[in-house]
């Protein structure tokens, strides 16, 4: 493997239509990652012609190898726990080449209330402002915490009550 080195990309008549390379080739990728199945369709159109992807992610979904809203929650879960804002989790989603009903569904078995009452996206606001913002706002940068909270896609409203949090522990 030429790590570094970028290859041309393949001309239509190039590329293969061999079903049981196309078939190898997905069964690698997924078992070393679980990816969408618009990821898998463009990693294969790079070697194989689209009718031959097209087919073989057909399968792999047939064969519930591949489950985009499996996927979507699992990548939600992951982007809460990087302490993503909603609107950015659903930035990164779409960006997987996930259908809209997938995203929404997938936000609101993640970043809804749980049994306390307790709001996931506060919580993420909270931990960044404890963990990366902590010196600026004791330092009276107020502004530049809230124009960073908000770069990273958290609403005004939660914010604020992140801010009021941290100040009171002050």
């Amino acid at each position: 493997m030429a790590f570094g080195r970028s290859r041309r990309p393949l001309t239509e008549e190039e590329k293969s239509s061999d079903l049981a390379k196309a078939r190898a080739r997905a069964l690698e990728t997924l078992a070393a990652q679980e990816i969408s199945s618009g990821q898998l369709y463009e990693r294969l159109c790079r070697r194989f012609t689209e009718q031959t992807a097209a087919a073989v992610v057909a399968e792999m979904v047939e064969r519930e190898y591949l489950d985009d809203d499996r996927y979507a929650e699992l990548r939600a879960r992951g982007l809460l726990a990087a302490r993503k804002s909603r609107r950015a989790a659903a930035q990164n989603l779409r960006q997987k080449g996930l259908a809209p009903r997938q995203i929404e569904a997938a936000l609101e078995s993640v970043y809804t209330p749980d049994e306390e009452g307790e709001d996931p996206e506060l919580e993420a606001a909270c931990a960044l402002v404890e963990s990366r913002y902590r010196t600026k706002l004791a330092s009276g940068r107020r502004d530049l915490v809230v124009a960073a909270l908000m770069r990273r896609g958290f609403g005004y409203p939660i914010i604020k009550e992140a801010l009021r949090r941290a100040e009171e522990e002050y």
